[in-house]
């Protein structure tokens, strides 16, 4: 199997080719630095595995399609979607199947494209460990049901400012833990056919038989924070997640911004995602969903409507 890496001129680079190649993992690796060499590659090389590009280009992104259907597609890049949808002509749901935040003289970029890699040539592709620095411990808790929840922020909420998070950063990862807890009491159960609370306001109490639990996971390894959700119904499907995207990150109504349905994950999702540098939704179908949401502590976001973010569906059977 083959990795072919595009590192075009006009953008910001890919890592430099050692660690591209460790990122790898022992499979075979190709670099090139312009889109005729890169066309030939795909035109003679079998068996590509990934073919990971700095830039939004569509005839690379095409070519693949075409020639490697079954070859995983990643963009490195320091735009937001806005940006890399109209190089890819609003294309992106079918052309890409993995956006990674390029963030030079960082770890970030390499490590992230490593632990993609990794995850799709493997085939495992759940656990928030896989984002945070070796070692780091991961906190969990079983979600019951609604009642407790409050209980549950407000220990990620202190978690977070015990390590030194500042206020208002802590409080948005609080946010996404009280979303990821909703989303898997009231919503990921009726997505997988399992109860009925179409009609349900959620304020009102619920609770989980065991066969439905949750489990919320955190950490923090001194430069990202890691918070993720995990259910037992694998109902989130790439096509969902990519239609939420759009809709959140390039708005063409803003009063049709939230979905209007009472339970609905519209709110939860437009919240999760802005606060997150990356959201990772990693699925077995109808066995198990799991979102992950990464936070860069030492990035000071001013504006998240702007920010350039990762976006990631994996799926094994």
């Amino acid at each position: 199997m083959t990795i072919l890496y595009v590192d075009l001129p006009g953008h910001h680079s890919l890592p430099n080719m050692p660690a591209l190649k460790v990122a790898a993992g022992g499979h075979e690796s190709i670099s090139v630095t312009d889109e005729l060499a890169a066309t030939k590659v795909l035109e003679t090389i079998p068996n590509l595995s990934a073919v990971v590009v700095n830039t939004a280009n569509r005839t690379i992104f095409e070519s693949t399609r075409r020639l490697h259907p079954d070859s995983m597609t990643v963009l490195v890049t320091e735009l937001p979607m806005k940006d890399y949808s109209e190089s890819l002509s609003g294309e992106e749901d079918t052309l890409l199947d993995h956006v990674i935040l390029n963030r030079p003289g960082s770890d970030w970029t390499v490590h992230e494209i490593r632990t993609t890699l990794q995850k799709r040539l493997r085939s495992d592709i759940f656990g928030l460990e896989k984002y945070l620095a070796s070692g780091t411990t991961i906190h969990k808790l079983t979600i019951v049901g609604s009642e407790n929840r409050e209980i549950h922020n407000t220990t990620v909420l202190k978690y977070a400012l015990d390590h030194k998070i500042g206020q208002h950063l802590a409080k948005t990862i609080s946010g996404i833990s009280e979303e990821f807890i909703m989303n898997a009491v009231f919503d990921a159960p009726v997505a997988g056919g399992k109860r009925s609370y179409d009609t349900s306001q959620r304020t009102n109490a619920v609770e989980l038989t065991p066969e439905e639990y949750a489990t919320l996971s955190f950490g923090c390894d001194g430069r990202n924070f890691g918070i993720s959700i995990s259910d037992p119904f694998g109902a989130m499907t790439r096509s969902k997640l990519a239609k939420y995207a759009k809709k959140i990150l390039m708005p063409r109504d803003s009063s049709n911004l939230i979905d209007q349905k009472i339970g609905g994950a519209g709110l939860g999702i437009f919240k999760i995602l802005y606060g997150s540098h990356a959201l990772i939704c990693n699925v077995r179908p109808r066995v198990q969903t799991e979102f992950i949401s990464l936070i860069d502590i030492t990035d000071q976001v001013r504006d998240f409507s702007k920010m350039a973010r990762s976006i990631h569906y994996f799926e094994v059977i």
